[in-house]
């Protein structure tokens, strides 16, 4: 096992006016389980090539525990990797495919044989080790992928995409077992996903890129309650937050204006967003759409924490219903470039749509104008101009 340290690694591809990778500092500890998550494009596939030593950086360096790694070999940097495509031979048994890596490396039989039935214990393949993979199903060629980098018994793992071949309901399914196996394992693993539902519920800590760009790495549930920019806020979460333009206003007790309405906000969210203190006039608002409810459910609501506005569109889930609340307050998207801010396409005077996770006890239904209870003391705020947090 080793910890993996990256020191300003870049990548400019021939032809390209902008980095794919933009000098991206990180360090992995030793058995820790990082995601790299982001849209396509991201760099998040570049800075795992990195590593593995697919191909060379443009600048910045990689080390292994105390190694520097950057001009090694891939087959120099005792590493193990498993990429989207299982790579299994067909005309091979699933004994042979796991074993393939010691064979070639002319361990003893015994030995082999050894760690393939351990390895296949741990995969729970035992039974299908004399099969070949044709007959097998996604899930289990993705273990049997798995094996075959587990009994190299590298120091660091390394996944892209490994599950993005499967379905839906085998992606769950797995994305558990992979997570049991890292910790009972304890490798050092860093698996890249565009999946932000995956990289939450997997990851020990996870590093969200941007057009070559580190936004923020940090455990799943900081990224959730404190992201570092209107980029993080719209990425993390499903439905994801909520931005709309709003000012405030304020000394002792701080309030924000939201369109026509007007918020008091708790203390909870002036000591996680400091910078706003001092702060008057415009910022963004976040608000996630769990920490909005309709407001007959909750008896203590007060009127400092509510807003009044048409259901435009409801969308009934069972365990919950979508409400699409019509504001006329100005809705901020997250514009192609960092932290860019563009205009709703319904213009800034038509307002915006506000998702709200509402309890199905509600009885609130498309068309009805309602009063929503806002949680004042989980509110998100951010700079206008730089899209970054006001938490300082």
């Amino acid at each position: 096992m080793a910890s993996v340290t990256l020191q300003g690694l870049s990548k400019v591809y021939d032809g390209s006016a902008k980095p794919s990778l933009d000098h991206l500092d990180l360090e992995i500890s030793d058995g820790e389980f990082l995601v790299l998550v982001g849209p396509s494009g991201c760099g998040k596939s570049t800075a795992l090539k990195l590593i593995g030593g697919l191909e060379d950086p443009s600048g910045g360096d990689v080390f292994i525990g105390e190694q520097r790694v950057t001009d090694f070999e891939s087959r120099d940097r005792d590493i193990a990797m498993v990429f989207q495509s299982y790579a299994l031979y067909p005309h091979m048994s699933v004994f042979d495919n796991i074993a393939f890596p010691l064979q070639i490396a002319k361990v003893d039989k015994a030995e082999i044989s050894k760690r393939v039935q351990s390895v296949a214990e741990t995969l729970h393949l035992t039974a299908f080790l004399n099969q070949r993979p044709g007959r097998l199903s996604g899930g289990q060629r993705q273990r049997v992928a798995m094996g075959r980098a587990i009994i190299r018994q590298p120091s660091v793992f390394l996944m892209d995409e490994p599950l993005s071949n499967l379905d839906a309901k085998l992606r769950v399914k797995m994305r558990s077992e992979i997570a049991q196996i890292q910790r009972r394992l304890d490798v050092t693993t860093i698996y890249v996903t565009h999946d932000q539902v995956e990289a939450m519920t997997m990851g020990d800590r996870v590093a969200i890129m941007r057009e070559g760009v580190l936004q923020q790495v940090a455990t799943p549930d900081d990224l959730y309650r404190k992201p570092a920019n209107t980029f993080v806020a719209s990425f993390i979460g499903s439905p994801p937050m909520n931005l709309f333009r709003a000012s405030l206003s304020g000394t002792g007790d701080k309030q924000v204006t939201l369109g026509d309405q007007t918020l008091t906000i708790a203390p909870e969210s002036i000591e996680a967003y400091p910078g706003i203190s001092a702060h008057t006039g415009e910022v963004v608002l976040g608000i996630r759409p769990e920490d909005i409810e309709d407001a007959d459910l909750s008896p203590d609501t007060r009127a400092g924490d509510t807003i009044t506005a048409e259901i435009a569109h409801l969308e009934s889930l069972g365990a919950d219903h979508m409400v699409h609340l019509a504001l006329e307050a100005e809705q901020v998207h997250v514009g192609d470039q960092p932290q860019d801010q563009v205009e709703t396409p319904l213009g800034p005077t038509s307002g915006g749509l506000c998702i709200c996770r509402f309890s199905p006890r509600s009885k609130a239904r498309s068309g009805d104008r309602v009063r929503a209870r806002i949680a004042t003391d989980n509110l998100h705020f951010f700079d206008p101009a730089t899209g970054g947090a006001l938490n300082q």
